[in-house]
């Protein structure tokens, strides 16, 4: 297939930030494809323009307490996939979210949960072994998968048996005594209150003081004294492994090379990888020491990530349905004035910005994915799992949440309408050809003129005049797009 340099970078923009905008398209058509991309990698040398602090969501209006639940955090997040001008950097925070996976269902206590995010996003274009080092180490890890309670006697065995069959190796690629003898390298890891050691009358008192003095709530610890320091004999070899000197080694493994890097391509490609592709991302990534700026690099330059096999092939997951949508109204500066200039992480969130991050993590939770909440330890599918007639219902929903039905007035439907109100000419047919290209849809003539159908029978161009009228006609062509098979694809 024969693809134009701007159908490329739609693609790349699809699947390593969320989705092009057609102003998007407009700037990065001059870079090319790699200059794309080395502007997508190169995140830090901008500004991500999202000054909130996830404590002004732990703050509410004439309240004085600071509420820590996990919730208000994902909220947090679900503002930040929205409004970040790094969107790489937000997509493989999630990516290695969901294969470090860790829940709030068990890790009730949102700080350590905002510990271990910023964890993954400081190091996601690091190296591997730096990732996994200091994620195993993150407070919310070692509740999660029990660390707190290992000791040199009764060590547990949940975080090695993780670690190598779904953090590194996968099945088969181990044995039950390197898990036994892995689980003895890790006891002794613990975490440590410090909220718990700070003045104050009560857990709020404590809460604020670690603030006040920016001293973390939860950090993790070592105890010497509850450490097996005997030799271990793991993969063959006996040797007095500490936690660093073990991740290390499992980190850097052959097989560790072909876990990762194939669940990489799975995620960016959005199809099975071919042994070529295997050999050479499993290359990259022993060359690199496992350096995920190059194995993304890699996987852009294979050119089975431009075939049809891959273009246009992704199915969406929540994620890649409701951030891209949204992304598309570029709502980012809008948000950015409804909050003042003068607010500070004391400063209860104002309602309009809840409200948008309410709209992101409610949409996707009902299609089955609560940011911070993963379904078990093998965090979220990908592919077909995500098309089920339930996702296909929440889908159309998200139409009406987004232009209401017959509201007297929704933004969002107001804001479209005067976009193509203010195109020339003003056709059913251009409408619909805006619509789609918003959206980044691409649907066949016969769907185009199923929509063309809706549109007119809900009052077509007369009905975009009205905010109500609007609501109903962009409403109707919504539902029908957001449920379109072509659709569930990115």
């Amino acid at each position: 297939m024969s693809i134009t340099n701007r159908d490329k970078i739609a693609h790349l923009l699809r699947r390593f930030a969320f989705g092009p905008t057609p102003l998007e398209l407009d700037r990065f058509a001059p870079l090319g494809v790699e200059g794309t991309l080395e502007s997508l990698l190169d995140f830090k040398s901008t500004d991500e323009e999202f000054p909130i602090s996830p404590w002004e969501f732990c703050r509410e209006v004439g309240k004085s307490e600071i509420y820590t639940d996990g919730y208000r955090f994902a909220e947090w997040w679900a503002l930040r996939l929205l409004m970040s001008k790094h969107p790489l950097e937000q997509r493989l925070t999630f990516f290695w979210h969901s294969h470090f996976a860790v829940g709030g269902d068990k890790v009730d206590f949102g700080p350590m949960l905002y510990s271990y995010l910023e964890t993954l996003r400081k190091n996601a274009l690091g190296d591997f072994p730096a990732l996994l080092k200091a994620v195993a180490k993150e407070p919310a890890m070692l509740r999660y998968l029990d660390g707190e309670s290992s000791i040199k006697d009764h060590p547990n065995e949940n975080f090695a048996r993780e670690l190598f069959e779904l953090f590194c190796l996968g099945k088969g690629n181990y044995s039950e005594q390197d898990i036994q003898q892995a689980a003895r390298v890790f006891a002794g890891w613990g975490n440590r209150y410090l909220m718990f050691e700070m003045p104050g009358e009560d857990v709020q008192d404590k809460i604020k003081e670690c603030l006040r003095r920016n001293v973390p709530l939860v950090t993790s610890s070592f105890s010497p004294n509850l450490a097996d320091n005997q030799n271990k004999l793991i993969f063959g070899k006996s040797a007095p492994y500490d936690m660093d000197s073990l991740l290390e080694a499992v980190a850097i493994r052959p097989q560790t090379a072909y876990f990762i890097t194939e669940k990489l391509w799975k995620h960016f490609a959005g199809c099975e990888p071919t042994p070529r592709v295997s050999n050479r991302l499993a290359n990259t990534f022993l060359k690199s020491n496992g350096n995920i700026i190059q194995i993304l690099r890699e996987i852009v330059r294979c050119d089975e990530f431009w075939s049809d096999n891959c273009i246009q092939k992704k199915i969406k997951a929540p994620i890649d349905f409701v951030v891209p949508i949204l992304h598309q109204f570029n709502l980012q500066p809008i948000l950015k004035t409804m909050r003042s200039v003068d607010s500070t992480p004391e400063s209860p969130l104002p309602k309009p910005l809840r409200d948008a991050s309410g709209l992101v993590l409610l949409s996707m939770q009902r299609q089955g994915m609560m940011l911070l909440f993963p379904p078990n330890v093998a965090g979220w599918p990908e592919g077909d799992a995500w098309i089920t007639p339930n996702n296909l219902l929440a889908r159309g929903e998200f139409a009406n949440l987004l232009f209401g039905v017959d509201q007297i007035d929704h933004p969002l439907a107001s804001y479209l309408a005067k976009q193509i109100l203010d195109s020339n000419p003003i056709t059913s047919y251009n409408t619909i050809i805006k619509f789609l290209s918003l959206f980044d849809a691409h649907l066949p003539a016969e769907k185009q003129f199923l929509l063309i159908q809706a549109f007119d029978n809900a009052g077509g161009i007369e009905s975009l005049k009205t905010p109500k009228g609007a609501s109903r006609s962009l409403g109707s062509v919504a539902r029908l797009l957001f449920t379109c098979p072509e659709f569930q694809f990115c």
